[in-house]
């Protein structure tokens, strides 16, 4: 028999034996809570209310976005507060700003009028 056979025996013997495991384990959790656990979850309900954004759903921006939106508030005749902006982030220079801040930095940058 060629390794690759054998192999593979092996991995279906050991996908065997974990179904087997799970069958068990099932079985015991059935004795000790009185109801066999149902075999399709059900649906999520929907919630009432909306759920507040999560930090994942923020906008992610890139540097060159980053660039263009001050360059253009620059242009705007803002130059001295976008250089105060860039250094209430701890930075000389845009590309010295974090990209985690980059969001934040944005929003900063829109409230310049």
């Amino acid at each position: 028999m060629s390794r690759m056979k054998e192999l593979s025996q092996a991995l279906d013997e050991l996908v065997a034996c974990g179904e087997a495991l799970i069958q068990t384990a099932n079985a015991i959790r059935d004795m000790f809570t009185g109801e066999p656990e149902p075999e399709e979850t059900p649906a999520p309900v929907a919630p009432s209310e909306p759920a507040p954004p999560r930090a994942e759903e923020t906008k992610k921006y890139t540097f060159a976005e980053v660039r263009k939106a001050f360059s253009a508030k620059s242009h705007a005749g803002y130059t001295a507060q976008v250089k105060e902006l860039i250094a209430g982030y701890g930075a000389e220079k845009l590309s010295g700003v974090k990209e985690e801040d980059y969001p934040a930095l944005m929003a900063d940058l829109e409230a310049i009028v």
